[in-house]
């Protein structure tokens, strides 16, 4: 606005003045200032008195100096523009060099839109990873870390600070690239949480065997899904009803060797009555035991999933994790 008012004012001032001065008509007393500010060199329109060849030098002036105080002007937003986002870079890339225990979501698409919406709903610190600046660049920006890159790639990895990462979501859309994904990801934390999406049919035992625990067919799910909402409406129900944003939540806590509950049985541990909580299923290694007997004896390292309120597992997981 500043810029536009200081261009307006020579020309407006320039045209009035050789209306004024030398008496001739608007639309050459304009023409005249439009060559003589821009220097375009096309002669007088008209002869030109003393007073006249005064405002001439003038506009000379005024000119040149708007010429250049408008290309300064470009050249510092420019410049300031590119240093803002350099050092947003660089800002950002040294919080991912201090995050651990984080989860990377490699993928932005509608799947992985789905995914970072949870995690951050949950309290995760999450890093997105994507190939198109046109997804990466919004949630920089809104404060979400995000590297643009190819995930398959180790140096793209690396900048998300993969070897410190909790946990691993690779849903892209193409399979073979989730394979390479996991791959990569695998070799780089072999202690890394993978959960891998798979779209095609074989896809699921190949990203396996690159490595990651958990495979997810989103088409296999969501027709089991459909099929539940049919033959079993009460039970979806109730798992909708857990969600993060309701009161009554399912949830899970890995035990760790100063909890109070470990060393002894279910029934011991009193944990309904400690923190008004259901043992719904202990997990230890790769074995699962629903609704636990009263003489399960419980260990560091157990995974408690647990049901009740928001409030009681937070209080759970403080003394227990």
């Amino acid at each position: 606005m500043r810029a536009t008012i200081l261009a307006a004012v020579p020309f407006l001032g320039g045209t009035v003045g050789y209306r004024v001065l030398e008496g001739v008509g608007w639309w050459d007393a304009f023409y005249m200032t439009v060559i003589t500010i821009t220097t375009v060199g096309f002669g007088e329109v008209f002869p030109l008195s003393m007073p006249g060849q005064l405002l001439t030098v003038l506009l000379l002036v005024a000119g040149l100096g708007i010429f250049f105080f408008l290309a300064s002007e470009i050249g510092r937003s420019v410049m300031e523009g590119e240093l803002r986002h350099y050092l947003g870079r660089v800002r950002r890339s040294r919080r991912m060099e201090r995050m651990t225990g984080h989860e990377i979501v490699c993928g932005y698409g509608r799947m992985g839109r789905a995914v970072v919406e949870e995690l951050r709903r949950a309290g995760r610190q999450v890093v997105v990873v994507d190939s198109r600046v046109d997804r990466t660049r919004p949630l920089a920006e809104a404060g979400v870390p995000a590297v643009t890159g190819d995930a398959t790639l180790e140096a793209t990895l690396l900048e998300a600070n993969v070897r410190q990462a909790r946990g691993l979501v690779s849903c892209v859309n193409d399979d073979a690239h989730n394979v390479y994904t996991v791959l990569t990801a695998r070799a780089l934390n072999p202690k890394l949480l993978i959960v891998g999406r798979a779209t095609e049919d074989g896809a699921e035992r190949r990203i396996r065997q690159a490595g990651a625990d958990r495979v997810v067919n989103p088409y296999h799910l969501g027709g089991t899904r459909l099929a539940h909402l049919v033959v079993k409406p009460a039970i979806v129900s109730f798992f909708d009803a857990t969600t993060a944003e309701a009161s009554q939540q399912l949830d899970q806590t890995a035990l760790g060797p100063q909890a109070p509950v470990v060393g002894r049985s279910v029934s011991e541990a009193n944990i309904r009555q400690r923190w008004g909580l259901t043992v719904v299923a202990v997990q230890r290694g790769g074995d699962v035991v629903a609704s636990p007997p009263s003489d399960y004896h419980l260990q560091a390292g157990d995974v408690l999933v647990v049901f009740g309120e928001r409030s009681h597992i937070d209080a759970f997981d403080r003394d227990c994790g």
